[in-house]
């Protein structure tokens, strides 16, 4: 089964599990064992996780960050966003013609991923207040979607751990909350763990946070929720995406 890489958006920046599934097939199993992975230096990880199955992946995505101002305190910024993938039988991703979220136009990158990014006019990006929903217009073997996504959100609450990061020592990286997760993908930079969607916290070996240069790098939290169907002859996923982010230090 071959592997398939989403190349995506950089987002600006559990106590239970939901059970309300529309899908058609089942969602695999989250991982419960941690994978890491990643390279070296400190650019910013994807927090979007990757299905060897998939011909296409369609992402709706709920990017929090937190910036502390002194004299002021912590600043939270919710912003939404979309970010969509279709492969052929190669593995290459293809256009597929408009692909919208909430109405919201995706733009077509040269490599043919789908994203929606922020602008002037709407700094806030996508309102989710009333769900999830994708149309995609259809081409290069993909029929047209029209989905209505009704699986809800993931709830992160916000990085509760250190913002210095002592290489040598590992890392513990935790939030205050999780719930309604089937899997949260911990990241350091581009260093990346995925376990359990009820977990609070993942630690970082030394040796797993070996390949960061010191300065600025930043952590996220990313709780997941997915639902999938067939199309036409192929396998969507749909995911929901809570995404926490804080800058932070390395040494």
């Amino acid at each position: 089964m071959k592997t398939k890489l989403i190349l995506a958006l950089l987002v600006i920046g559990t106590l239970s599990f939901s059970c309300s599934k529309d899908d058609d097939s089942p969602t695999p199993e989250p991982e419960v064992t941690p994978t890491p992975s990643g390279g070296n230096g400190n650019s910013t990880g994807n927090p979007q996780p990757t299905f060897t199955d998939a011909d296409a992946s369609l992402w709706a995505v709920k990017s929090i960050s937190v910036t502390t101002v002194t004299g002021i305190g912590d600043i939270e910024t919710t912003i939404g966003t979309g970010v969509g993938v279709f492969f052929d039988g190669a593995g290459a991703m293809v256009d597929v013609g408009a692909v919208s979220l909430n109405s919201n136009s995706l733009t077509k990158n040269a490599n043919n991923s789908y994203v929606y990014q922020p602008g002037a006019s709407n700094p806030t990006g996508i309102d989710f207040t009333a769900g999830v929903t994708w149309s995609v217009a259809g081409g290069n073997g993909f029929s047209a979607i029209n989905k209505n996504v009704t699986i809800g959100f993931p709830t992160v609450g916000a990085v509760n751990s250190s913002t210095t990061i002592t290489k040598a020592n590992g890392y513990t990286l935790s939030v205050n909350n999780v719930s309604g997760a089937d899997s949260v993908l911990f990241l350091i930079g581009d260093v990346t763990k995925t376990i359990a969607g009820n977990a609070t916290s993942c630690t970082f070996s030394a040796s797993e946070l070996s390949g960061l240069a010191t300065g600025t790098t930043v952590v996220q939290a990313a709780a997941y929720i997915t639902t999938s169907e067939t199309v036409g002859g192929k396998k969507v996923y749909y995911g929901n995406e809570t995404v926490q982010t804080k800058t932070a230090t390395v040494e």
